[in-house]
């Protein structure tokens, strides 16, 4: 399956090497509200490097004495990366102590309470406002004035939203697998294991990408027809396009405005106008039989901006006299959004975190 999707600004030139350490590739997670400090329910704010979240979480619920369950997160953050996020733990009528959590990791891994405060509301799945990223890039080579061109075009313009090859899994696993378990169609009514959860959403995922590549090619993913679908770039606030006027075109070239693309469910057709339509089963008609597949499961109708506008991005750029150049970049992004798709825009990069697992495998 491809998963080579068209680039907005062309193929960056310059190269540079990300996650070198993984100090640099941060991310913090923000919630957009503060734990009100009483309620049923333990806001543990927490910093890892070398640890996945599910893993954690579970680490969290044996320290406490609760089932796993009982502990519940907002979104997935890297394993390869040092983060900061919120766990949510519902314990009735005492504080759990995380003095030695410390203790239940091993070099390289590391986790740290920041921060430990009782709230109302269970913690969901998706709460979170926002990410903020501060990364490095190291070993930049190429022409520094290109990339300083594309530093600018990429904060005013924005890049193509598509889902990060994360999403996809380690050499393209959940696409693959995902296929064959999407095209068997549903044998039983019971509830998809978290695993078959992963690949239908890598799937959904990967129909999204092919319909945005074909029109990043055709210039309609930053741009309005009649009858679209629209949202603000940093709200959820969605609403129909009746006439596409000059006050629109100019939100749009600020980047305030951009179209979404409905994600495929029963009725999507609807999530968009005409035109947009007609463009995306051109795009998917080569997958028509995975498409109807993925229909016969029964979704819920989504959408997704088909623009991404990085918030309050700024950079520094290291010149090291002969030696190769460093790159330090922040932005945040409104959760679910990837920052590889606005690195992917910037620089030519090469994930040395995954160099690292490869000869970790391969020793095993």
């Amino acid at each position: 399956m491809n998963t080579e999707w068209r680039y907005a600004w062309s193929k960056p030139t310059v190269t540079g090497d990300l996650k070198t350490h993984v100090q640099d590739f941060y991310v913090e997670e923000q919630l957009g509200f503060e734990p009100d400090g009483k309620g049923e329910f333990c806001f543990v704010f927490i910093e890892k490097e070398g640890v996945n979240t599910d893993f954690l979480a579970k680490r969290l619920a044996q320290m406490a004495g609760i089932a796993p369950d009982k502990v519940t997160y907002s979104g997935v953050k890297d394993r390869h990366a040092c983060t900061r996020q919120w766990f949510c733990l519902h314990v009735l009528n005492r504080e759990p102590d995380f003095s030695t959590i410390q203790e239940a990791f091993r070099e390289p891994e590391n986790v740290r309470v920041i921060a430990q405060l009782r709230h109302s509301k269970k913690l969901r799945t998706g709460t979170h406002l926002a990410n903020r990223f501060v990364i490095r890039l190291r070993e930049i080579n190429g022409d520094l004035d290109e990339l300083e061109g594309r530093l600018n075009l990429i904060k005013q313009a924005g890049v193509p939203n598509y889902y990060g090859p994360q999403r996809f899994g380690i050499n393209g696993n959940n696409l693959h697998n995902g296929k064959d378990f999407v095209l068997k169609g549903r044998q039983s009514r019971r509830k998809l294991s978290k695993t078959e959860s992963f690949w239908l959403s890598a799937i959904r995922s990967w129909c999204f990408n092919e319909a945005l590549s074909d029109q990043v090619e055709n210039g309609m993913w930053m741009r309005l027809c009649d009858g679209d679908i629209a949202q603000f770039q940093h709200k959820d606030e969605q609403f129909r396009v009746k006439e596409v006027g000059a006050l629109m075109h100019l939100n749009v070239m600020r980047g305030h405005i951009s179209p979404v693309l409905p994600m495929i469910s029963e009725g999507w057709e609807a999530g968009t106008g005409s035109q947009r339509e007609q463009v995306m089963k051109h795009s998917l008609s080569d997958s028509a039989e995975l498409v109807d597949a993925l229909i016969a499961f029964d979704l819920s109708r989504d959408s997704r901006l088909a623009r991404l506008v990085p918030m309050n991005m700024a950079w520094e750029l290291l010149r090291e006299g002969e030696r190769s150049a460093q790159l330090i970049v922040e932005f945040s992004l409104t959760k679910g959004c990837f920052a590889t798709s606005i690195l992917r825009e910037m620089i030519d990069f090469t994930d040395k975190s995954a160099e690292k697992y490869h000869e970790n495998f391969d020793r095993q």
